[in-house]
């Protein structure tokens, strides 16, 4: 539908701003899995997570990491292993693809070496000669955005990115996305997100709601079986205690009569 073409123009857009190449580079792009965008953006729950396969000739990994990941290193190094690591049965050497994981972080990896955007790869530590191409790990830090906005050679469309990815509101985006038709067509297909997704809660929330209404009634229910037991119970030790009381009466009548009985012969004779 349109929405898929929106993404896709919007995927493009981004993927060539991150790899800093020409959109007109970008042949063909496949996604490998789903796109998960939304939920609601202004509860920062915002997340992309792709993986595709640009040109036929290269796989990326692109993910959004809004909080700070403790292991964010290591996974990176895993993830791009897993996609490196792509050969079929009877393929080659030759046929494994270069693979990219890019991480778009709103927290800052190296402390002591803060970059807006950096690129790591497998360098001769002594002269940086490069070992491959096919390792590329690419991270782009949202914090940075401020100073990097006062740096005057900062890719202007890596900082447009920036501040849409640190946007909280859909007013934010909308004007960030003035002008621009790929951003416009973005915040139209957010917002179309944004209200499915509140669509849905509602939904839920109304589940929700039917849920706990039949949980308190069946509450209710055994909870109402459970006094009437007790209260027949309670009944029936009450009727218990007063037929004894009433035996024991009668016992002691009995017991007086016959005392009487007694009495009575003693005088006869």
């Amino acid at each position: 539908g349109l929405g898929d073409v929106y993404k896709r123009q919007v995927l493009r857009n981004l993927l060539a701003t991150l790899l800093e190449i020409d959109e007109a580079e970008i042949e063909s792009c496949h996604i490998e899995n789903p796109i998960e965008l939304g939920k609601e953006i202004e509860g920062k729950e915002c997340i992309l997570d792709v993986k595709l396969t640009l040109n036929n000739d290269k796989v990326i990994n692109i993910e959004l990491q809004v909080y700070k990941q403790t292991h964010w290193i290591n996974r990176s190094l895993l993830y791009w292993a897993r996609t490196y690591d792509n050969l079929k049965s009877g393929q080659d050497y030759s046929m494994l693809l270069p693979a990219y994981h890019i991480g778009i972080l709103d927290f800052t990896l190296f402390e002591n070496h803060p970059k807006f955007m950096a690129q790591y790869q497998i360098l001769d530590v002594e002269d940086g000669y490069l070992y491959s191409d096919k390792l590329c790990i690419k991270v782009l830090d949202l914090t940075q955005l401020e100073k990097a906005k006062q740096e005057p050679e900062t890719n202007k469309k890596l900082l447009k990115w920036a501040s849409i990815f640190k946007a909280e509101t859909l007013e934010e985006l909308e004007q960030l996305a003035s002008g621009e038709e790929v951003f416009e067509n973005m915040v139209v297909t957010m917002k179309k997100l944004s209200e499915d997704e509140k669509i849905r809660m509602q939904c839920e929330a109304r589940e929700d709601y039917e849920r706990s209404l039949l949980t308190e009634y069946n509450a209710g229910k055994s909870e109402g079986i459970e006094q009437g037991i007790q209260q027949g119970i309670a009944s029936e030790r009450r009727n218990t205690e007063k037929e004894r009381q009433r035996a024991e009466k009668e016992s002691q009548r009995a017991d007086a009569l016959a005392a009487e009985v007694e009495r009575l012969r003693a005088l006869l004779k």
